[in-house]
């Protein structure tokens, strides 16, 4: 009999799905962020987006427990129908392509510090070879199932969540006690009101998205331990540590550096770098700090690797899918279609290495996943309010985000609000010359609808079958 998830584990692999320590620098740079705006937006969205969206993932993976490991698939399948519940899957599994694709750009940035190689994150092609080797690594390990990575997806999470406290701790000793220099940031209200920029917009689609995943560990609802108690209370203690961490992440690195001064690939190693300085620690610290970071990554990709594939090709209707990407191994992960997801994101690796440079790489991979990534959730939030308008008839009587029907109904819209300005936020035009914002928004309202349309392709190409 597997062992199942008890509560402390699944607090660690939900911070570990849940918080990048990335998101710190790519919110706080001035280029494609907010600058010091990110303090007090950490703050807004995790209790207007994150907090809440959480919440809804909790109570639907309770509602639905009995309906397999489908997540988020099943949550929409069952409010609005079979095709959306496609949808939902597509879009999620879709989005995760150009996740990955930022993700391991990020991760070798970050093992090229551990390595003491930092030059090595400015050279596209060891950048892109090294995410493809390891890409392919990860997706090998995602195909045992979560019990054979928990090392990676439970420790992981202590390998963001330690740099994040160190980066803090740091900081707060070097600038406010001993006072080594002043702070590279003024505070006040005028620094920190958000700016009505492109960039910015962008920035606010960023934080959304980063506030996004709560989702993912219901796919694993029947692996864990009293899910009706357990999943709910892992969820709100996490999400409470995350939007912590978020916040005063932002201060400690303003602190250390400018706004001016911070990259989105590396402003956290550079930081940390720069405050060890002060304190007089020597450059092994970034070393073993770059190597927790990208340790942390394992684990949240292995877990993003066989969730969303396991929801959309293990999850959906017999005949959608060739059947060979739709069997599964004896730990429920179809195999040939991780494969099949493996090869599409080396070729997205391999095609970004003709971009100018590893930064803008980064940003442009990390802005089409907020992009797409958002377009899910726009269907699981308007089946949570259908859900939550049909409940007065069910005899549900597990978890609840409020007893009250018209709070859980108005949080829901507030939340389907936010989300959908997240997607039009991350369409604003961001590039230096009226030719470079074309091609952007091209890919970026290309990219969206090419995903959508082909999701419907595949679906009425489902149903022409079965009519036959």
């Amino acid at each position: 009999m597997a062992k199942k998830i008890k509560l402390f584990d699944l607090i660690l692999m939900s911070i570990s799905t849940l918080y990048g320590i990335r998101w710190i620098a790519k919110s706080t740079a001035s280029s494609f962020g907010l600058g010091l705006a990110a303090i007090p937006s950490w703050l807004v969205f995790a209790i207007l987006f994150f907090i809440p969206q959480a919440l809804i993932c909790a109570e639907l993976a309770n509602r639905f427990s009995d309906k397999s490991d489908g997540g988020l698939y099943v949550w929409v399948k069952e409010a609005l129908g079979e095709k959306y519940g496609f949808m939902a899957a597509w879009l999620n599994w879709t989005s995760k392509i150009f996740w990955y694709a930022s993700f391991m750009t990020f991760f070798v940035i970050n093992i090229s510090y551990f390595i003491g190689k930092p030059e090595m994150a400015n050279n596209k092609i060891i950048v892109m070879v090294l995410s493809v080797v390891i890409f392919w690594l990860l997706s090998m390990m995602s195909m045992k199932g979560m019990g054979g990575s928990k090392i990676f997806t439970s420790f992981g999470a202590f390998g963001s969540f330690i740099p994040s406290v160190i980066l803090i701790t740091f900081a707060f000793i070097a600038i406010v006690i001993l006072k080594k220099q002043p702070s590279a940031s003024v505070y006040s209200l005028a620094t920190m009101t958000p700016k009505l920029t492109p960039d910015s917009l962008v920035a606010v689609s960023g934080i959304i998205f980063g506030f996004t995943g709560a989702e993912v560990i219901a796919n694993f609802i029947t692996e864990i331990d009293n899910p009706k108690k357990t999943y709910p209370k892992a969820i709100l203690i996490s999400a409470i540590l995350v939007a912590g961490l978020y916040i005063l992440g932002s201060i400690a690195i303003t602190m250390i550096l400018p706004p001016e001064e911070i990259q989105a690939s590396t402003g956290i190693l550079d930081s940390i770098g720069k405050v060890s300085a002060m304190l007089g620690i020597g450059n092994w610290i970034v070393r073993i700090i770059a190597g927790g970071v990208a340790f942390s990554m394992l684990g949240a990709t292995i877990i993003y690797i066989a969730s969303p594939i396991k929801m959309l090709f293990g999850s959906v209707p017999k005949g959608m899918f060739p059947e060979k990407f739709t069997k599964v191994n004896s730990v429920g992960i179809p195999e040939k279609a991780v494969i099949l997801q493996t090869v599409i994101v080396s070729l997205l690796l391999i095609a970004t290495a003709v971009m100018p440079g590893v930064d803008i790489i980064y940003n442009i991979l990390v802005t089409m996943t907020a992009l797409t990534a958002l377009l899910p959730y726009v269907l699981l939030l308007i089946s949570y309010i259908k859900i939550r308008k049909a409940s007065k008839n069910d005899n549900y009587n597990g978890y609840e985000m409020s007893k009250s029907n018209k709070v859980c109904i108005g949080i829901g819209y507030e939340t389907l609000v936010l989300c959908v300005m997240g997607i039009l936020f991350s369409c604003a035009p961001v590039m230096g010359t009226f030719r470079d914002n074309i091609i952007y928004e091209i890919e970026m309202i290309g990219g969206g609808l090419i995903v959508i349309i082909s999701g419907l392709i595949i679906w009425n190409r489902y149903i022409k079958k079965i009519n036959k």
